[in-house]
């Protein structure tokens, strides 16, 4: 068979996930070439990289086709068994594990998750969705990443400089200069020195935001130009904020300097950082349970998903005020499953050349600390421990209504994180589940 098809985003994702070679219980089905239309029967023998063998039911040959040689329903149909296929590796419950640090650390609720040699291995949650109410959370709630969201777009970048629409040295002037005023210090600021926290744009949220920003709006309730053009507001304010020092002389985390980088792939793309995340992390991954704010949005009185806390034990209603701005994104707004978020650090753990990255220099420069830069990459925190087997890549998020933790060690293709849904005492439960998970399974 010859020809060729568009092949859809989700099936990269099942072939991403594979390891070498993922044989199937075989069951006879009808193929249809993408080419010519015409049908035979067959069982699928065997994925391995673009090759797919099949066994034809009229003499029982295996041959080999092309990912581009079938049509669409087939290739959704191999990603689903695929992914089938995958989830027989067994997935440990850690929920009796963490059982016990909601109270011991009087926060709400906690989740974690394990990936070992590249593999997801554990996941398990603990506690209320709401404290005060007996909504215990669920394997497929979500939790808010607060700044873990960086290194998505970090990331996001990243697919854009392997393809060539931007560089690590493109400066914000060349991006934003025309549409933008800005002081002159910001002009060579370069998209890699934003990521790394040495632009010189201070910490703080600046006070000069204009007041027509929606900052208590739902980014899903904003058409794309409201999205682009709010932003650039944004960082039109962030901009002309005098800088904390010469930009690329000094380290300051900066939540603004990684939203300006966010607003420059807006332009080069046209997109919303959002869209762009979807497309280019979620969807390849096969992240289907992530999205952006508070993923209880929508509660009233019956809690679907971790409700955010304020002082511990204090919930946040839904609405205004349950989470950071939307504009500041690129810096920390992303929610996920603890199965989502277990997709995502597999990735990096592994280093995988798949569907998002596709060089391993790539991974080299987003995991690898800048000079005297307090140990930051680019959206990572490069440091130590007694089981990473090497560097290890980590970061910490709270809206100080939430708090999550992540740990990848590549050289051990593994990682941990854990995540809690309130900010005080937030770091200290992720800390007392992520010790939970190190001692009996990667020390």
């Amino acid at each position: 068979m010859n020809g060729g098809i568009k092949i859809h985003p989700i099936f990269s994702v099942a072939l991403a996930l594979l390891i070498g070679t993922i044989g199937f219980a075989e069951e006879t089905r009808s193929w249809t070439s993408s080419a010519t239309g015409r049908q035979f029967k067959g069982a699928l023998v065997k994925v391995e990289g673009d090759a797919i063998s099949i066994r034809r039911e009229s003499d029982q040959a295996v041959f080999q086709v092309k990912t581009s040689d079938l049509i669409q329903e087939d290739l959704d149909w191999i990603k689903e068994n695929l992914l089938k296929e995958k989830s027989v590796a067994q997935v440990e419950d850690l929920s009796d594990l963490i059982a016990g640090i909601p109270a011991s650390t009087g926060t709400p609720a906690v989740g974690v998750l394990l990936v070992l040699d590249g593999e997801v291995r554990g996941m398990g949650v603990a506690g209320l969705r709401k404290a005060g109410d007996n909504e215990i959370v669920k394997p497929g709630d979500k939790w808010h990443l607060g700044s873990c969201t960086k290194s998505m777009t970090a990331t996001l970048a990243a697919t854009l400089v392997e393809e060539g629409a931007i560089t690590w040295e493109t400066t914000v002037s060349e991006i934003l200069g025309k549409e933008l005023k800005m002081l002159e210090e910001y002009e060579s600021v370069t998209l890699g020195v934003l990521l790394a926290n040495r632009s010189g744009i201070p910490g703080s949220f600046p006070d000069s935001v204009p007041d027509s920003i929606e900052q208590s709006a739902k980014v899903t309730d904003l058409k794309d130009r409201d999205i682009l053009q709010q932003r650039a507001q944004y960082v039109e304010a962030v901009l002309n904020v005098t800088p904390a020092f010469a930009p690329n002389s000094a380290y300051e985390y900066s939540n603004s300097g990684f939203v300006v980088a966010g607003a420059m792939l807006e332009e080069v793309t046209g997109k919303p950082w959002e869209k762009l995340i979807e497309e280019r992390i979620f969807e390849p991954l096969g992240m289907e349970d992530s999205g952006f704010g508070n993923a209880a949005r929508e509660d009233k009185n019956n809690p679907s998903q971790p409700w955010p806390h304020e002082n511990g034990t204090t919930p946040v209603d839904p609405g205004s005020g349950d989470d950071n701005s939307w504009v500041i994104g690129p810096a920390g707004t992303v929610h996920c499953s603890l199965k989502d978020m277990a997709r995502y650090l597999s990735m990096h753990a592994a280093r995988e050349i798949g569907p998002v990255l596709k060089k391993p220099e790539t991974y080299e420069f987003l995991h690898t600390a800048v000079p005297d830069n307090n140990d930051y990459a680019r959206g990572w925190i490069v440091t130590r421990t007694g089981w990473s087997g090497g560097a290890a890549i980590s970061h910490d998020g709270s809206n100080t209504m939430n708090h999550c933790s992540v740990w990848v060690a590549p050289e051990k293709k593994s990682a941990v994180a854990a995540f809690v849904n309130t900010g005080a005492k937030g770091s200290d439960a992720c800390r007392s589940a992520i010790q939970l998970v190190v001692e009996k399974y990667m020390k």
